[in-house]
């Protein structure tokens, strides 16, 4: 009996929002509208079925999406490309030099042009699903490989100030994964379908003053990756809950543009070391009796792993019990961003605007998050799990600290494996346990205990279980 060979297809879409769209990420901002784009965002989707199984995968250049947004999103991809909700995965790359996408990455603590943020959404949807009619129309038989390497691009984020508070900037010593993880669906040709590059590092190369929309480094990544390979790259990121660039909050262009390009070619010579396209080799009989030379023939063999399959888990997360009262939150972050208005219109100097800004995108986060969660003990938390062939993909709706991306791998035993935060959906951070004495934003803004981060890990090495069956 033949088995039915794998088939992979790739499509994308331009999602870069007008000149002057609302522009999100920093709160402490003195602008609101974006003055230029200095790369075009995009959204790409891949499609792989084995003729019964199907399943999709979609990366897009926002900072992040909410549950709602993503669920959206999923339906529309699925119906677009004929693949059950289920098996449809989104993952944002956190590009932090995004437009505003809703009340976290901005309209909350922003005043101009929010009107055009719901539009931008809907055109965002049906571009994804453009992209997936297009990889839908593109498949073609694949052979899986995968491989790893290096980039220095990535380091802890999470420093101890002289006063013994924690801020975000560079720990040197602390917890971080330099690795580069790629995975190739190619053509018969030889040529790659699609590249999946996976790294994890916060998209935080530029700041609050830059006024450019960029895809921040995934958008060069990307590039790279396909002037060196041909096909589509599509950059997962990781888990970087506590993880930057090496360079970081700048205004200049010119960083990220060059740390992209780095990360791009250690992922193209990793993706160039690696291929799903196993040979015999034999020499060839009757050789040339006056030649020094050996020859040989090759002899494909056929691919040894195209199982497909899709899972989930649903993990009933602990609440945190110190939220506070939703509704007094509210109240005080309106109050707070009245404050902000009135400080705007009579021009206020530009420390008090920052201060105000900050403030009030702190309230707004407290009064969201008491609002999800009010009269919750528990969460429940999807971990989506992917396998194509000797491949495990992990996502999750967090943003989770390096150290459980790399339990959760560690517990896998699959060629390679692929842990991301940002995937349908966002719940905030996710810290280990051992950070939690250390506080800091991170663990100020999860809305869960600290169990929660085992919890997570358990929950994703046996998801890896069921995939491998």
């Amino acid at each position: 009996m033949t088995m039915a060979r794998l088939r992979a297809g790739a499509g994308r879409a331009l999602i870069t929002p007008p000149v002057g769209f609302p522009m999100g990420g920093w709160s402490n901002q003195l602008h609101e509208r974006s003055s230029g784009n200095d790369m075009d965002l995009t959204a790409t989707v891949l499609i792989v079925t084995d003729g019964t199984t199907s399943a999709a995968m979609a990366e897009l250049d926002l900072c992040l999406v909410t549950d709602e947004q993503a669920a959206g999103m999923r339906r529309a991809i699925g119906e677009a490309a004929g693949v059950p909700v289920p098996a449809v995965r989104v993952t944002a790359t956190h590009n932090h030099s995004a437009p505003v996408t809703g009340e976290l990455t901005g309209a909350g603590w922003m005043f101009e042009g929010l009107d055009a943020v719901a539009p931008y959404m809907a055109m965002v949807t049906e571009n994804l699903a453009g992209a997936a009619r297009m990889a839908r129309a593109n498949l073609e038989p694949v052979t899986v490989g995968h491989g790893t390497g290096t980039s220095p691009l990535a380091v802890n984020r999470r420093t101890d100030m002289p006063t013994g508070e924690v801020r975000v900037g560079h720990n040197w010593a602390g917890p971080v994964d330099h690795t580069v993880r790629v995975a190739r669906l190619d053509g018969d040709s030889g040529a790659p379908v699609a590249t999946i590059v996976h790294y994890s590092a916060h998209p935080t190369t530029l700041a609050g003053g830059n006024r450019y929309v960029t895809p921040d480094y995934p958008g060069p990544v990307r590039r790279i990756v396909e002037d060196s390979l041909g096909g589509r790259c599509l950059f997962l990121q990781g888990t970087p809950g506590d993880i930057g660039p090496v360079e970081t909050f700048v205004d200049e262009l010119e960083p990220y543009r060059r740390l992209g390009t780095m990360l791009g070619h250690d992922a193209a010579a990793a993706a160039s070391r690696s291929t799903g396209r196993v040979t015999r080799q034999r020499i060839v009989e009757g050789q040339d009796p006056s030649t020094w030379l050996a020859f040989y023939e090759y002899e494909p063999q056929p691919p040894a792993d195209e199982t497909l399959r899709v899972a989930s888990r649903t993990v009933m997360m602990p609440v945190r019990s110190d939220l506070g009262d939703p509704v007094a939150l509210r109240s005080e972050a309106t109050s707070r961003r009245a404050d902000l208005k009135a400080a705007l219109e009579r021009r206020a100097d530009a420390f008090d605007l920052r201060e105000l800004r900050v403030q009030t995108k702190g309230l707004v986060m407290r009064a969201e998050r008491a609002e999800s969660f009010a009269g919750m003990d528990a969460y429940p938390l999807e971990v989506h799990g992917l396998r194509i062939g000797p491949l495990a993909f992990i996502g999750v709706p967090l943003e989770p600290f390096i150290e459980l991306g790399r339990a959760i791998a560690a517990g896998s035993a699959f060629g390679e494996t692929f842990v991301s935060g940002y995937t349908n959906g966002y719940r905030s951070y996710l810290p280990t346990i051992d950070e939690w004495a250390r506080g800091g934003y991170e663990v100020d803004i999860c809305p869960f205990r600290p169990e929660a981060a085992t919890m997570l890990v358990e929950a994703g090495v046996a998801l890896l279980a069921e995939l491998a069956g």
